[in-house]
């Protein structure tokens, strides 16, 4: 990397990090490829490099032109710009004479003779958020290293919100669609179907630890009891992963009262911050690990669906995809068709070709758009053999942790936002004391007095908007009388279509498609939902944007210097689960139960109002109303404590200095330069922190 660099530069090569990835298309990479000591001073003075650098939070100068040449290279060897595209933008570059004839040789020879690591693109160090996330946490302790005990608990839970951070996909599938094998090469290690290690008839969560264990988790009495089993209380126990076989083999009684499986196991894919949810069998007999199933897909950034290319689209599948897509249950959608080291190359496209086709006839045909299945991700793989794992292991990572990733954007984002509020304030302390060590006792007394100030107006801002706070719950009144009613409207109207299933197989002799009904259902009601929640999540917004704005106005700049809690998403978290499972169940009954059509339609009547009846979604969004709306006075009541609480400190430390008594004035003025040093200090950590 550094012979290149000094074959281009010469006596210019500037000390870069060789490790450096950067973030270029093709084109924009040739273009930074071909730039050299010769053509420099010309290239420079063109807006549309300008626009390439400041795109990816650059200046345009010889530093940051070396150091993106060097990521380039580093790119195309870790397959993430195409080294082809490259070497033809290069060759148009040159036609143009942009770059010399020499200048091209040696660049284009030197991509050429380049290896490219095919098994790079799958580590997360290459990918964009754990880079900005080791360079933010370097800075992290840079910051705590200045010890101020009143950012001390800042720094502590922005590194602990950022770190902690899990990414989450459920893996599911019919029984023999091959989830154990594809897990096992994904993470590149035989964990599951081992003879220690559960099969997938348990729901198991993998997740990152040092010390591997495994926790078995029981049903409570009452789900026992609803199974049909013998309710006992059974504590949870944490076991080392070798005696797990006890208590998850179907020959031990035992492993009827296991409910779920958490393995703590040290691999890197799970060390990435990789949660992975191996669910049962989409065929499971067992209602409540369907309803636990449902749960953590909804919980999932992505789902995984394994389907055997033999095999593939059947009505199981299909039901549970157009599911998926219409009801969003997570972020993405992947398709997997697995087992193809048992089909000829030609029946892997028609394979592929059919599945896709089937989703969308099947989307169709249930009401619901075609392009809904636009984004899903297909891929075709074969555990045996380790062909395709490479590819959606790549992808899955790339999804998580690529630049595109508005989950890892968001995470890094609010991490920067508040190292940089730390560093602003650490800063202004610096400046302070720089201050009242250097100013006449008069200029001290006024920074003293200007602090007073501010901790009045702190107190009395305070006062003010707990006030105004307080009256957010006596204003929230989530006021949705109609909903029930509302409901049943809607669900007189799904009672028609099921209906119209019902007549249709009937009449045309052929089995009910009870996976289609419960698709019809859930959407259905789904679709209700989603307008309830989406009015809700406005109304209180408002709420909270109006005691923002109140912040803003009595605060003034130092509200920028607030850690705000994230209500929105503290509302998504908390929304209300709506399991269909039990429903389902209870329409299938019914429709079995009788052949009369008007006895069907009467008691699906009553099934649909008990459903509507017992979600009592008025009174749990109430409930969240109120918890959301303290969940932010509290948070707001913190800070604001928080912020008068530094100032006091803060007082008392100018307050010291000003009235400091030196024995030596070269102690003077050794503190003096010490303060500049880490207020330069804080300078660069700033600068550091918006470059990532």
């Amino acid at each position: 990397m550094v012979k290149i660099l000094e074959q281009i530069w010469g006596v210019k090569t500037l000390y870069v990090d060789e490790n450096h990835i950067s973030e270029f298309n093709s084109d924009e990479a040739a273009i930074i490829l071909c730039i050299n000591p010769r053509n420099y001073d010309r290239l420079i003075k063109l807006q549309s490099l300008k626009d390439i650098f400041s795109k990816a939070n650059l200046n345009l100068n010889e530093y940051s032109v070396q150091l993106s040449q060097i990521g380039i290279i580093n790119a195309i060897k870790s397959i993430k710009i195409d080294n082809q595209k490259v070497l033809n933008g290069l060759n148009e570059l040159a036609k143009n004479e942009i770059i010399d004839f020499n200048g091209y040789n040696l660049i284009s020879d030197f991509i050429n003779n380049l290896e490219l690591n095919h098994t790079i693109q799958n580590s997360a160090e290459t990918q964009p958020f754990h880079k900005n996330l080791h360079a933010l946490n370097e800075i992290h302790q840079i910051l705590s290293e200045f010890k101020l005990s009143e950012v001390s608990k800042r720094l502590s839970n922005a590194y602990d919100s950022a770190n902690n951070s899990k990414f989450k996909i459920a893996v599911t599938g019919v029984i023999n669609a091959g989830k154990s094998s594809t897990l096992n090469a994904l993470m590149n290690k035989k964990i599951l179907g081992a003879s220690n290690i559960p099969e997938t008839a348990n729901l198991s969560v993998l997740t990152y630890s040092e010390d591997e264990f495994a926790k078995v988790c029981f049903w409570s009495p009452e789900e026992l009891k609803s199974m049909d089993l013998e309710p006992q209380e059974i504590q949870d126990k944490i076991i080392p992963i070798d005696e797990l076989k006890s208590y998850t083999t179907a020959s031990n009684e035992i492993s009827k009262m296991v409910k779920e499986v958490i393995l703590g196991i040290k691999l890197d894919i799970l060390k990435d911050g990789i949660d992975i949810v191996d669910t049962p069998g989409l065929d499971d007999a067992v209602v409540l690990r369907e309803i636990l199933t449902a749960n953590y897909m909804s919980q999932s950034d992505f789902t995984l669906h394994l389907m055997n290319a033999s095999q593939s689209a059947t009505k199981k599948d299909m039901a549970f995809i157009v599911n998926t897509l219409k009801n969003g249950k997570s972020a993405g959608l992947i398709i997997a068709l697995t087992h193809i080291d048992k089909i000829s190359p030609n029946d892997i496209k028609e394979v592929l070709n059919y599945t896709k086709n089937s989703i969308k006839t099947e989307l169709s045909e249930c009401g619901f758009d075609e392009s809904l299945a636009d984004e899903t991700k297909f891929f075709t793989i074969s555990a045996i053999k380790n062909i395709g794992i490479d590819e959606l292991k790549g992808y899955i990572y790339e999804s998580f942790f690529g630049s595109n990733s508005k989950k890892a954007t968001l995470i890094i984002d609010n991490y920067k936002k508040e190292l940089l509020n730390v560093a602003n304030l650490i800063e202004d302390d610096l400046k302070a004391q720089k201050t009242a060590l250097t100013s006449d006792t008069s200029t001290a007394k006024e920074l003293v007095k200007s602090l007073q100030n501010e901790i009045d107006e702190i107190s009395s801002a305070t006062n003010s908007i707990n006030s105004e706070l307080e009256n957010l719950l006596k204003r929230l009144n989530y006021d949705n009388e109609n909903s029930n009613a509302t409901l049943k409207a809607i669900s007189a109207k799904i009672k028609d279509r099921v209906i119209s299933d019902v007549k249709y197989a009937t009449n045309k002799k052929i089995k009910l498609d009870t996976a289609r009904l419960g698709v019809i259902i859930e959407s259905g009601f789904n679709d209700s939902f989603i307008d309830f929640f989406r009015d809700f999540k406005q109304q209180i917004s408002k709420d909270i944007d109006s005691a923002n704005k109140i912040l803003e106005l009595k605060l003034g700049a130092k509200n920028a210097n607030l850690n705000l809690p994230d209500i929105r998403g503290y509302i998504d978290q908390n929304l209300p689960k709506i399991n269909y499972e039990i429903l389902n169940s209870d329409v299938n009954k019914a429709i079995k139960s009788d052949k009369n059509i008007e006895i069907i339609g009467a008691n699906l009547t009553k099934i649909f109002d008990d459903f509507i009846v017992s979600l009592n979604l008025p009174n749990q969004l109430s409930k969240l109303a109120s918890a959301c709306t303290n969940e932010y006075i509290n948070g707001i009541k913190f800070e604001l404590n928080a912020m008068r609480e530094h100032l006091q400190t803060k007082e008392e430390q100018i307050n010291k200095l000003a009235k400091s008594a030196f024995e030596n004035i070269k102690d003077k003025e050794q503190l003096i330069t010490d303060i500049d040093t880490k207020i330069s200090q804080c300078q660069e950590i700033k600068n550091r922190i918006e470059l990532c």
